[in-house]
């Protein structure tokens, strides 16, 4: 919950829900092209799942990076992943948000470092719009 805080993203709840419901179904192409354009053949339903990353986590990741509201290295930590993992999860993600034109401004300041950093970052200075 706290990661999805508007403070961090930038935008209500809500809206972020609605961003994830609506480009979910681009991922699911996204993904399809991307295996096809790498093993020349469409994927098998034996292997669904190219990632271990839901969609959910995937664009959050994206808009914390954009916002630069948190390290990819500590985005790593808190998702149990790799930070070669994150970026890539990253890249997709913006792609996302670039087709459904998402403006995410940054954050002033540098990335949060440390879960206090981050939990500092997520305590509203201003109300969000």
């Amino acid at each position: 919950m706290m990661l999805t805080d508007p403070a961090l993203t930038g935008m209500s709840r809500t809206d972020f829900e609605h961003v994830v419901g609506v480009s979910e179904p681009y991922w699911g192409a996204m993904a399809e092209a991307a295996f096809q354009r790498r093993f020349h053949h469409p994927r098998s339903y034996l292997h669904p799942q190219t990632t271990t990353v839901d969609h959910l986590h995937r664009l959050l990741a994206a808009i914390l990076r954009r916002r630069t509201a948190v390290t990819t290295t500590l985005l790593a930590q808190l998702l149990g992943l790799t930070r070669t993992h994150v970026s890539n999860q990253v890249q997709d993600g913006n792609r996302l948000l670039d087709l459904h034109q998402v403006v995410v401004s940054p954050l002033p300041g540098s990335a949060a470092r440390t879960l206090e950093q981050l939990h500092t970052g997520a305590t509203p200075t201003e109300p969000c719009r």
